[in-house]
């Protein structure tokens, strides 16, 4: 008898210190990040590098995206293990966003595994974050 069994995606050590480099990079530019991480999405078995910012409202979607791409640019073939391709931004009202800081707040130059985790009744499969600014009261 043939058991199916799903084999998770590893964030590999490239993948993180990309991350890293992108996300130091991205605030050297002055683009404010509120939440910046890895982010496991069970349903399609992949990582995503999801950043947050206060001026994705302001400026939109277009203009962050191209200050990302900017930033991957500079770092060369630092940036190599996160293409534009697996790079998602997030809306600071996005519930994610919203949860995170609830649970959890980082520094600067953090690198914080969280896996198999519940915040106020959402589980989070596995995520490694740079980022968590606390929210402004």
């Amino acid at each position: 008898m043939a058991e199916n069994a799903v084999v998770k995606e590893q964030l590999t050590q490239e993948m993180i210190e990309a991350g890293a480099q992108l996300t130091a990079k991205l605030e050297e530019m002055g683009l404010p990040v509120a939440v910046a991480m890895w982010f496991f999405l069970p349903d399609i078995n992949e990582w995503r590098l999801l950043f947050a910012s206060p001026v994705l409202s302001t400026a939109g979607p277009r203009d962050v995206y191209r200050k990302v791409e900017e930033a991957r640019r500079a770092l060369g073939d630092k940036a190599a293990a996160a293409p534009l391709s697996v790079i998602s931004l997030l809306d600071e009202n996005h519930e994610l966003v919203r949860l995170l800081p609830i649970a959890l707040q980082t520094g600067v130059g953090s690198r914080l595994r969280f896996s198999k985790n519940v915040i106020s009744g959402h589980f989070i499969e596995d995520a490694l974050i740079y980022r968590i600014a606390p929210k402004a009261a």
